[in-house]
C-alpha cells in the first residue's frame, strides 16, 4: 500500500540560513509520490534539480521555484515510509525548528499516517555506486543489499566531535526513537566563514548544536552520544528523497556532505 498522512499539518519558524520566517505545509495525496505545490501546480520532487552545496540542500524545481533545507523535512517523509505528499512553502527556507527532522516525525506521527492503493514497486539496486572524492578523502556510496541500511562516518580531527560512526537498519521505528532527534552542528571556527557567505543567519543553541575547542556550548548537552554522526544519516536520508522512492540497498558515507549525497543520486537515477 502507498502512504500518506490523514490531515494537513502546518510548520512555521525561522530559516537556519536565510534567517527568515516562513511557513511550511504538508498535505494528505492519494498521488503517489512527494510533489511541491507551487504557482505553475503541482511539481513532483523527482523532477528537481539540485544545487551543490556541502553545507545545505537546495533544489530548483522546472518551473524556477527554489527549495531551500529540505532535509529535515524530507528525511521525516523517507523514515516513515510516507511516499505521498504535497509541499506548499511560503519562501524559499523551510523552517529548522530545533534543528532536527524529529518535529516533523512526531506531527506526522500524531497526525496519523495512513495506507491507500496498492504498494509501490520496490526498487533493489543490482550494481555497486560510488562516489569518491581523494583530494579530501571523502567517499560516499550504494551497494546492493536485502535491506534498507545506512552507515555513516565522520572525523573533525582536534575537535571535540572527533571521529564517530552510526550505522543502522533503516524502519519507521528506528528512524522515529534513534535517528531523528539527531540535530544539525557546526564548530565556532566556522562561524566566520559561515557569515561571509551568507549562511547561518537563523542558527542559534536553539536549533543547532555548536562546539569550540573545549567542547559543546549547549547546556542542554547532547540527546545521545553519537548525535553528530547520526545527523549526517538524518541528511543522507533527506538527500536520497529526491529519488522518489529510495532502492533498497546499504548507504556508506565517509566524512561525506550534501554535494557528495547529490552526486550520488544523480548516479543511481543513472544506473536504476
Amino acid at each position: 500500500m502507498s502512504v500518506t498522512i490523514s490531515a494537513r499539518i502546518e510548520f512555521s519558524g525561522i530559516g537556519l540560513h536565510s534567517g527568515d520566517i516562513s511557513t511550511v505545509s504538508v498535505l494528505p495525496s492519494q498521488k503517489e509520490g512527494i510533489y511541491f505545490s507551487t504557482e505553475n501546480g503541482l511539481l513532483p520532487l523527482t523532477s528537481a534539480h539540485v544545487e551543490e552545496d556541502s553545507r545545505l540542500t537546495g533544489f530548483r524545481l522546472p518551473d524556477g521555484t527554489i527549495v531551500r533545507t529540505a532535509e529535515h523535512l524530507l528525511a521525516a517523509l523517507i523514515g516513515l515510509e510516507i511516499d505521498s505528499a504535497v509541499i506548499a512553502l511560503t519562501g524559499e527556507e523551510i523552517p529548522i525548528l530545533d534543528g532536527s527532522p524529529h518535529p516533523f516525525a512526531t506531527a506526522f506521527s500524531e497526525v496519523g499516517i495512513i495506507e491507500y492503493g496498492e504498494k509501490p514497486t520496490k526498487i533493489d539496486l543490482s550494481v555497486p555506486v560510488v562516489i569518491d572524492d581523494p583530494d579530501k578523502d571523502r567517499s560516499i556510496m550504494a551497494l546492493p543489499s536485502e535491506r534498507l541500511k545506512v552507515t555513516y562516518v565522520i572525523d573533525y580531527p582536534g575537535t571535540p566531535v572527533g571521529t564517530q560512526r552510526a550505522s543502522f537498519m533503516i524502519s519507521p521505528d528506528v528512524f522515529l526513537e534513534r535517528i531523528s532527534k539527531a540535530r544539525t552542528f557546526g564548530l565556532t571556527s566556522e562561524l566566520d566563514y559561515l557569515k561571509k557567505n551568507g549562511l547561518a543567519k537563523g542558527g542559534s543553541l536553539e536549533n543547532a548544536l555548536m562546539f569550540d575547542e573545549n567542547g559543546l556550548l549547549n547546556k542542554c548537552g547532547l540527546r545521545f552520544p553519537l548525535e553528530c554522526v547520526t545527523h549526517k544519516i538524518n541528511d543522507l536520508l533527506g538527500d536520497l528523497a529526491l529519488l522518489g522512492s529510495i532502492p533498497t540497498a546499504h548507504y556508506i558515507g565517509i566524512c561525506a556532505g550534501h554535494d557528495l549525497h547529490g552526486r550520488l543520486v544523480d548516479r543511481i537515477k543513472r544506473v536504476l
